[in-house]
This record gives structure tokens, sequence and C-alpha cells, in this order.
């Protein structure tokens, strides 16, 4: 009897045990890197990229945005803002969509862009813009966009393929998926984000 209740003990131990190491794993898994990234840069870097843009890029912008706004306005887009908890909703969006197609989500492409003439919030209408949309491997193409809303099972659709259809004939022929066409017809989903708060003019 003692010999019985000493293993049942032991097995019960033991059961415990395994199941929080297993616990304790899973817990670990979601545990995020929060190392500085290699990507990161430092402030002598971010200004001269600044400089670089203020005197030329930005310069550029501004005479097309005084032109095209009929001098309502004069000044580019200069930073788009998403808060912490859109970004995040994002990711996890896109990594539930490509999961659930079992495709392999590599990363977030960012295109540039800019909202049309004749865009429903005022105070967007031809500003820059930017346009982030999922990537993953197409055959030996690296981190192409792609649209998971269209995709099939472990059979991704490039996001090109599917904008060719909406955008004229200069955006096909720009070797990227960024823009829309101007004459949006057809109203279908995409996965791609976009509608950050522009600054100017917030």
């Amino acid at each position: 009897m003692k010999t019985k209740l000493i293993r049942l003990l032991t097995f019960f131990v033991l059961s415990i045990l395994f199941f929080s190491c297993k616990s304790e794993l899973k817990h670990e898994e979601h545990i995020q890197n929060s190392e500085r990234p290699v990507q990161a840069i430092s402030y002598t870097e971010m200004a001269s990229m600044f400089k670089e843009y203020d005197n030329g890029q930005r310069i550029v912008l501004n005479e097309y945005i005084t032109k095209k706004s009929k001098g309502k306005d004069s000044v580019a887009t200069i930073s788009q803002f998403f808060s912490l908890s859109e970004i995040k909703q994002y990711i996890a969006y896109i990594e539930r969509l490509s999961k659930e197609k079992d495709i392999d989500l590599t990363g977030i492409r960012i295109f540039t862009s800019a909202y049309p003439s004749d865009y429903k919030i005022k105070e967007y209408q031809n500003r820059m813009c930017f346009i982030l949309a999922p990537t993953t491997n197409i055959g030996d193409q690296k981190n192409i966009a792609y649209e998971p809303l269209k995709s099939g099972k472990s059979k991704p659709v490039a996001m090109k393929s599917i904008l060719d259809k909406y955008a004229d004939e200069t955006t096909r022929n720009v070797n990227r998926a960024s823009l829309f066409s101007l004459k949006l017809a057809l109203r279908d989903s995409s996965s791609a984000l976009n509608r950050g708060e522009v600054n100017p003019p917030n």
C-alpha cells in the first residue's frame, strides 16, 4: 500500500513538473526580442537623411503641393502617424490571415504614395502617404507584397497582380505594388494599411 502511494505521489509530482515546464516553454516562445534592432540608426545618420530630403525631395514636393492645391497649401507631408495599438493590430491581422492561408509572412513592405485630388477627406487630398503591405516569398522572388485575402492555401497572390486591374498604365509600369488608381471603380478589400495621421496639416 505504501509503495503504491509513493508511486502515485511520484507520478503526480512528475506530471506537475512536466506540464509546468511545457507551459513555461510556451510562455518563453511569446516573449519578443526587445534588444535594439540592428536597423536602428544614429542621430548623425538621421540628421544627414533629413538634410538630404529637406534640400532635395521636399523642395520639389512643396512646389508640387503648391501647384496642385493652386496656392492653398505649400508644405508637403513630412510625417505620417500610426498609434502603437494600430500597428500591433495590423501585425496581428496579417499574421492571422497568413497563418490561415499557410503562407510564410516575411515582413511588411512600406510604399510611398499620395492621396488623389478628389480624396474623400479634404485635408488628405494630394498629400504624400505610405501604404503598408504584408510580404512573402513567391517562387524565387523574396519579400514580395502579397494579398492574403485573395490567396489560396499555400498559394500567395502578388498584390501587384490584383492592383493592375485598378491601376492606370503609369502605375502598372512602376516596379512595385503601391499606388491605387485615381479612378477606383471596383471596391475590393485589401490587407494593406493606410490612412495614418498626416503632418501637415495635423
